[in-house]
């Protein structure tokens, strides 16, 4: 297609949506409407996978050091497990420091413990490895197992069977979400493309029995099928996105420097704007084009 061919149907498209505006101005608003729901459905599906992965991260395993082993050699192991797959954050409490948490925890009565300082200190040196996912657990357990500077290893399989459901089921519910809403939203875009050319299907009529090439009726059509899922798309990013920084602006304000927050951390703007984005796109443009090019098909013969 020449580039002044092209000019000319662009042109031819823009002149329809303006003759047509009332139309058009539906059709904006229905497409609109159906990708705005679409991406608050992404919004909460991008942030119910960001909690799971924050829920999986709250998996701790201890291991207990030999007593043997001295400052130097537990930060070689330190040092060691970190390199291993899945930690990605170990803490290092000295049986000194153990000590002094356990006094805290006592309260008025730690001054018990004060017989135990120094050499008479029972508690072993230990170290707490953060998980970044369950699947890891088990593997992480036997490199520890086999350590021979370390004496016990300790954490709740039950515990983290539990977070891997809750997880997977979090992750499960939301792509379920998105999977259905995407096939509305299309359904919703596609029927009101399909309005918008069934209502001037006498004009494709006419067009057609005064000789006009079915190429030159179709693609004024398609282009406009583009055009008004591209305003749609836009429209709806606009109110998503500052729906959505209301939204982070909001929970700051309540939630604070709470630990509650550091668990249902809402992701930034900017790690789901190009997602989303792009999503409204290809669903606002793309159904837009097909159900222009189908329905046009369909009144072309005649």
């Amino acid at each position: 297609m020449r580039i002044r061919t092209f000019r000319k149907l662009c042109r031819d498209a823009i002149q329809n949506i303006s003759r047509n505006r009332v139309m058009s101005l539906a059709s904006i608003i229905a497409v609109m409407s159906a990708l705005f729901i679409l991406g608050a459905i992404l919004v909460l599906a991008f942030n119910l996978n960001h909690i799971a992965g924050g829920i999986e991260s709250k998996i701790e395993i201890t291991a207990f050091l030999d007593p043997s082993v001295d400052n130097p050699k537990a930060e070689a192991i330190v040092e060691e497990l970190k390199r291993l797959d899945g930690v990605y954050e170990i803490e290092y409490i000295s049986k000194e420091e153990g000590l002094a948490e356990w006094k805290r925890d006592l309260g008025d009565k730690g001054d018990l413990l004060d017989g135990y300082m120094g050499q008479a200190n029972p508690l072993p040196d230990k170290l707490i490895l953060n998980i970044e996912n369950p699947e890891y657990v088990e593997d992480i357990i036997m490199k520890l197992d086999a350590m021979p500077r370390v004496d016990k290893v300790n954490y709740s399989k039950e515990v983290v069977d539990t977070i891997g459901r809750v997880a997977n089921i979090i992750r499960t519910a939301g792509l379920i979400m998105v999977i259905l809403l995407v096939i509305l939203a299309m359904i919703i875009i596609n029927n009101t493309i399909r309005m918008t050319v069934y209502s001037r299907r006498r004009e494709i009529n006419i067009m057609k029995y005064i000789g006009a090439t079915d190429s030159y009726i179709r693609w004024p059509f398609i282009l406009e099928g583009l055009i008004l899922g591209l305003v749609a798309a836009l429209f709806a990013g606009g109110l998503v996105f500052g729906g959505y920084i209301l939204l982070l602006n909001k929970s700051g304000t309540m939630f604070g420097g709470s630990s509650l927050l550091n668990l249902f951390r809402l992701l930034p703007v900017e790690a789901v704007m190009y997602d989303i984005g792009l999503v409204f796109l290809l669903v606002g443009t793309g159904v837009g084009v097909i159900a222009s090019a189908l329905s046009v098909r369909k009144h072309l013969r005649v």
